[in-house]
């Protein structure tokens, strides 16, 4: 697997997972210098990497949010994926922003939802979590998995953590996403 699928599946899956078509687009509240900050853990094929997946909001106008995400696994930084250009005026649907390598096939089920406190980052934000099944076929490789994800109106990019554990062709990967840092950087 590469860094860039890694990170494409991480950014995709917790805040589809997580917010309904019927709700308001999240990223109408976002201004150019927010970001998110992520650890990630990741076991894949036996080897276990930590990481980083940062996400930075680099313009916006009435029509239009574009959000940078950069990976960083191990010693392989990944700032090469396109900018996500997110459409305001419509629900926020991170399968048609473009950032799923081209040719993935996936389908997220939504199974439970709750409320709780959660602490990430130094702060303590009023989370909705979720959790949900996915299934999908990404350049020949089936992959299937249940995730928990939680998000908090409190914080510009929405998710504060997610956990996921699949299948992927036939090899175990897990993955944890924890939000570290968060805030607004100026010019």
């Amino acid at each position: 697997m590469t860094v860039r699928l890694l990170a494409a599946l991480a950014v995709v899956v917790a805040p589809l997972a997580a917010r309904g078509a019927d709700e308001e687009n999240p990223f109408k509240k976002v201004k150019v210098g927010d970001f998110a900050v992520y650890k990630t853990t990741t076991s894949f094929g036996g080897k276990d990497l930590e990481g980083t997946v940062t996400r930075t909001v680099t313009a916006k106008d009435d029509k239009e949010a574009t959000v940078k995400t950069v990976a960083k696994v191990g010693a392989v930084v990944d700032d090469k994926a396109p900018d996500e250009k997110i459409d305001l005026s419509k629900p926020y649907d991170l399968f048609k922003a473009g950032l799923v390598p081209a040719g993935t096939e996936a389908k997220v089920e939504k199974l439970k939802e709750g409320t709780e406190k959660l602490k990430a980052g130094g702060k303590e934000y009023d989370c909705r979590w979720e959790t949900f099944k996915l299934t999908a076929k990404t350049g020949g490789v089936e992959v299937a998995g249940e995730g928990k994800v939680w998000q908090s109106k409190d914080l510009p990019l929405n998710t504060v953590k997610w956990e996921f554990s699949a299948d992927v062709g036939g090899m175990k990967w897990e993955m944890r996403l924890e939000l570290a840092e968060a805030g607004h950087k100026s010019d």
